[in-house]
């Protein structure tokens, strides 16, 4: 079987000019890197925590596509996916 292992983070305001945050995110599947991603958010987020729940929801949308994809290839994915 292969583990799915998201990992996910932001930065909070970091653009100097916008005040946007950044979120990033790697997508391991069975200790492969399969996906990532960093980019800054679309709009200004009011707290740290709401960078990190924007991060957390684009990591989660890529983790329904890596397990639409899997499942199209046959192959079966254990659950709970982890993310951190």
């Amino acid at each position: 079987t292969l583990e799915v292992e998201l990992y996910s983070d932001a930065d909070y305001a970091g653009s100097v000019e916008d005040r946007k945050s950044t979120t990033g995110f790697c997508v391991f599947v069975g200790g492969n890197l399969i996906s990532w991603r960093s980019k800054k958010q679309g709009v200004v987020s009011r707290s740290s925590a709401e960078s990190e729940y924007r991060a957390m929801a684009q990591t989660a949308a890529e983790m329904t596509w890596a397990k639409s994809m899997l499942s199209s290839l046959s192959v079966w994915i254990p659950l709970p996916m982890k993310m951190y």
